[in-house]
């Protein structure tokens, strides 16, 4: 459902970049969405009646394209917002060779819709998330306070999740390593399956994080979700492209995650798969 206390300002592409297109019809069902061409636009658009956008989005289809002169001129305009940088598939080595922009969080577009969910919601529950992280954060130390401060306060609220997780993957180690983080972000897991995720499977979720494309595991997406079409099915992937990510979803993925994933995005999963387990009772 929309919140119409809550607005993102989406500014740069939006209608030429696959990616973009699907991130933004998914955030539309969360959250009111505000679109501007460009950093100019948005500031000669702006009112002082507006309200102050939760988060801006700058969309970046390549490296470089955003300057630190915008960033600072949207801090200038909207000083409470948090600045977003989403990069599409050409723009992901640029962020994982870290930020080159100052005070903005990086988020890769398959990422945000999920990253969406759980910050609304921790805003809703009055809990910390890393849109209030200080601007000068590098990637590790968010992570190492989502998986302390933010874990914490979620068991100092008495918040248990009823959310019932099988984790795949291709190794033991990588296994171990995905579902120690399903268990930080607050999922109970049932199972750690090395290979494939079975198709008789009782969890609400499946995290499968896989060692090849989406596209050639399609077959066992339509089985899974042939089997239980109601069980939530994430897939963490390496460098996830658009037209692969769509087909995943075509055969019964709900979402798509990038691989390294945080804690943030896997808690959008889980929060979805508690409001259907909600809706069900």
């Amino acid at each position: 459902m929309t919140s119409a206390m809550r607005k993102l300002l989406w500014i740069g592409d939006l209608e030429n970049t696959a990616e973009f297109c699907y991130v933004t019809s998914v955030i539309q069902q969360n959250i009111e969405l505000w679109h501007l061409p460009t950093v100019d636009a948005a500031l000669h658009a702006a009112t002082s009646s507006d309200p102050e956008p939760l988060v801006i989005c700058l969309s970046e289809t390549h490296p470089g394209q955003i300057q630190n002169a915008e960033v600072l001129q949207l801090t200038r305009r909207w000083p409470l917002s948090k600045i977003v940088v989403v990069g599409s598939c050409l723009a992901d080595g640029q962020r994982r060779s870290g930020p080159s922009l100052r005070g903005v969080l990086q988020v890769p577009w398959h990422d945000l819709p999920s990253r969406i969910i759980t910050w609304l919601h921790r805003l809703e529950s009055g809990r910390p998330s890393s849109l209030a992280d200080a601007p000068s954060f590098r990637r590790d130390e968010r992570w190492l306070l989502d998986a302390t401060t933010r874990k914490s306060s979620h068991t100092a609220l008495n918040q248990p999740t009823r959310v019932r997780v099988t984790v795949a993957a291709s190794t033991d180690t990588t296994a171990d390593a995905v579902s120690e983080l399903v268990t930080a972000t607050g999922g109970i897991v049932e199972q750690v399956i090395t290979g494939k995720p079975p198709i008789q499977d009782a969890a609400d979720v499946v995290i499968w994080d896989l060692h090849d494309s989406p596209e050639l595991q399609l077959e066992w997406i339509r089985l899974l979700t042939c089997q239980n079409p109601d069980r939530i099915i994430a897939l963490l992937c390496s460098f996830p492209r658009s037209e692969s990510a769509q087909a995943a979803m075509d055969a019964g993925a709900t979402v798509v995650l990038g691989r390294p994933t945080d804690g943030e995005a896997l808690c959008g999963v889980l929060l979805l798969a508690e409001t259907a387990l909600s809706a069900s009772l």
